[in-house]
């Protein structure tokens, strides 16, 4: 089939036509991003989990001795914020690092494909969710610290 024919073809039932890139260098990137998303994915996750063990700990041992323990109302809340949502990434990044067994034909190439592909997918959706929540953490933190310093939300001489 020569390029005329596959472009009347084309043309003919509405498939582009899309010719060959010869740059061998794009072809070698492509496959170079392809074969390391998962571990860059995973390596994020690592990441993530080290980051928001060690904001815990520095943040539990802060409050442990400071003179919030007696805190009340919704200032408990404000001061606990931060500590949830750095749980919550770390759930969400260790889900990424948890293995999923695949049952895979290894003689189909689209069935390795569509694997590939929804394992990716879902250890992306994962570390999106962790990331959020670790944003989320550190503007809960601001709030906190602010609370603390009385700039926002001051606890009344009433309690």
């Amino acid at each position: 089939m020569t390029e005329g024919e596959v472009k009347s073809a084309a043309e003919e039932d509405d498939i582009p036509f899309v010719p060959t890139e010869p740059n061998p260098f794009w072809k070698k990137n492509a496959e170079k991003i392809v074969g390391e998303s998962v571990s860059i994915v995973e390596d994020t996750a690592k990441q993530f989990v080290t980051v928001t063990g060690l904001l815990q700990g520095i943040y539990f041992h802060a409050i442990a001795f400071s003179d919030v323990k007696g805190a009340e109302g919704y200032s408990v809340m404000i001061y606990l914020a931060p500590l949830v949502l750095w749980l919550l990434s770390l759930i969400f990044a260790v889900m990424v690092l948890l293995r999923k067994r695949y049952k895979i034909n290894i003689n189909s190439t689209s069935d390795s494909k569509e694997k590939f592909e929804e394992m990716v997918k879902v250890k992306y959706r994962y570390i999106r969710v962790s990331g959020v929540f670790l944003i989320l953490s550190f503007v809960a933190l601001a709030v906190a610290i602010l609370h603390y310093l009385g700039v926002i939300f001051p606890v009344s001489a009433g309690g």
